[in-house]
């Protein structure tokens, strides 16, 4: 019975996000529709029935950064992409992310792979696997973790990042001189 439930709930939740709002899509982004772009992914992220949460939430598959991904198409909750050819939708969460999905796809995506080589072997290891460590610097966390929601961190600028676990559990990690000192709570 649950797994019917979930089927049913799954089904509805697409058809919701699949009635997003249009929004007009600047002429450089819709090249990179219209054209099939591979892109590559700035940041870690994860994905769990074919969708990705704009919260980042640790479930599911990680991507790490430097997966392929190409975008089939964008609307105002949804960059609907095609990673190793799957169907995936990227909920914008434009409530934590605080930026509408066009500014997403800068954010998240490059037409060019993230130079990771100059990293020490354990932080390529962490980035790799979505883990951060106490010594990692703000960029090789958001490359492992992705950003934090800004509904509940001031910016990446700010010391303290909160991640959320789920809708309940969150982790904080907190900087001094641009390195991880302290993490509460599990990140990944």
């Amino acid at each position: 019975m649950k797994k019917i439930i979930s089927i049913v709930m799954l089904a509805i939740a697409t058809l919701f996000i699949g009635c997003g709002s249009s929004i007009p899509v600047p002429a450089q982004k819709q090249a990179l529709i219209d054209n099939s772009t591979v892109l590559y992914s700035k940041v870690g992220m994860w994905t769990e029935r074919n969708r990705i949460d704009g919260t980042n939430y640790p479930v599911g598959l990680h991507l790490p950064v430097n997966t392929e991904v190409k975008i089939l198409a964008v609307n105002a909750k949804v960059i609907t992409l095609e990673i190793n050819g799957e169907k995936i939708s990227y909920l914008t969460a434009t409530k934590h992310t605080k930026i509408d999905s066009i500014a997403m796809i800068d954010r998240l995506f490059s037409t060019t792979k993230t130079d990771i080589s100059g990293h020490s072997p354990a932080t390529i290891e962490n980035i790799n696997n979505g883990a951060v460590a106490k010594g990692m610097t703000k960029e090789e966390v958001l490359l492992a973790r992705g950003y934090p929601p800004f509904s509940a961190t001031a910016g990446v600028e700010a010391n303290r990042w909160k991640y959320w676990r789920n809708r309940w559990v969150t982790a904080l990690v907190t900087f001094r001189d641009g390195k991880v000192t302290k993490i509460d709570g599990s990140v990944s």
